[in-house]
């Protein structure tokens, strides 16, 4: 009750009255009962007829009455504040569902338009990469058959360069045989056999399927055979042997090499053995760092220190201009008897040296 109060004014009042009256009636009660239970009927009857306690009944009920109706009034109140309450807890509700569906459809609809322009996407790479892959096609094919055209071209470059060094050499020996000077005859066949040692390389070329690289053993035994048949037409008591390791090396690099080999064993032919008997050996190997030596030696006469070039010294000259271009220097060295002449060089490709 005193709960119930606080919250209206007078209510101390109130309470402090209310206490009263209800004490006073418990009190009123209590005598009637202490009364009835010592017999004393005329006392008791005395205390009703003054209606003291019908008057307390009744201004408490007066009380109560208001108490109840504040009580009314304020379940009401709170009855309508509820309302209105829930009534805002019903809009805010509303507005969060507005909200979250607006949410889940603004994200639905993000991620179904992220998925489309994904889609979109891989469908113009897809179709790029198609273009691309068949713009590669085309262009590889393309290329195929340019390089196709550049080697046959090539190869019957080669072919018809071979076939013009071979006529050029018929003609050298018909010029040697209508000219009757020894001398002659000797320069006009070491020149045939230059040309021979250029044009071999052309007629290897032409049958194989890489035109930028010549095997050394097979062109190097090639021509070692067209000198040392050359050889025994001429001298018998000459003999010539080789051992050739297998090396590929630049097409220009061979020829160069080439004409080395056959100037050194023409000149080891022509003035290592006076009494024409001997053996000439021709030795190519591979070094280590990607390099190979060449070495044509005899058991000859030698050459001795300062002593002057003999010949023409053409051949010396050719074999300075060669070994320039092999980017090597050639050493000669005294074997007591014989002469050994070693060139070291690279079988690096060119483009690769340069860079």
């Amino acid at each position: 009750m005193q709960t119930l109060l606080t919250s209206y004014a007078n209510s101390e009042t109130t309470l402090e009255r209310l206490s009263a009256i209800c004490t006073t009636k418990f009190d009123e009660m209590d005598q009637t009962i202490a009364l009835k239970r010592d017999q004393r009927d005329a006392e008791i009857l005395a205390i009703f007829r003054t209606n003291r306690g019908k008057a307390l009944t009744d201004e408490a009920n007066v009380f109560f009455s208001g108490i109840i109706g504040r009580a009314d009034d304020r379940l009401t109140s709170g009855v309508a504040e509820q309302s209105a309450n829930s009534g805002w807890l019903r809009l805010v509700s509303a507005i969060g569902g507005l909200v979250i569906v607006a949410v889940v459809g603004g994200a639905a609809y993000g991620a179904a338009r992220y998925t489309r322009e994904l889609r979109d996407t891989r469908d113009e790479v897809n179709a790029l990469n198609s273009q691309l892959e068949q713009r590669v096609a085309t262009r590889t094919e393309d290329l195929a058959k340019a390089r196709d055209r550049a080697e046959v071209l090539l190869s019957e470059v080669n072919h018809r360069v071979a076939n013009s060094l071979a006529l050029v050499s018929s003609l050298v020996n018909l010029q040697s045989k209508a000219v009757g000077d020894r001398a002659s005859k000797d320069a006009l066949a070491e020149t045939q056999d230059r040309i021979f040692a250029i044009s071999l390389v052309h007629r290897r070329l032409y049958g194989s399927s890489d035109v930028r690289s010549v095997d050394l053993d097979a062109y190097l035994t090639g021509l070692l055979d067209h000198l040392r048949t050359s050889m025994r037409s001429q001298v018998h008591g000459i003999s010539l042997s080789y051992n050739i390791e297998p090396i590929d090396l630049e097409t220009d690099t061979s020829i160069n090499l080439g004409v080395v080999v056959t100037e050194l064993v023409t000149n080891a032919f022509k003035y290592a053995y006076p009494d024409g008997v001997g053996e000439i050996r021709v030795r190519l190997s591979k070094l280590a760092g990607e390099q190979a030596e060449l070495v044509v030696e005899d058991d000859g006469v030698g050459k001795a220190d300062g002593a002057p070039a003999k010949g023409t010294g053409v051949g010396s000259r050719i074999i300075i201009a060669m070994c320039i271009s092999l980017g090597a220097k050639i050493d000669y060295r005294n074997l007591q008897p014989g002469t050994a002449a070693h060139l070291v060089f690279s079988t690096k490709p060119r483009r690769v040296i340069a860079a």
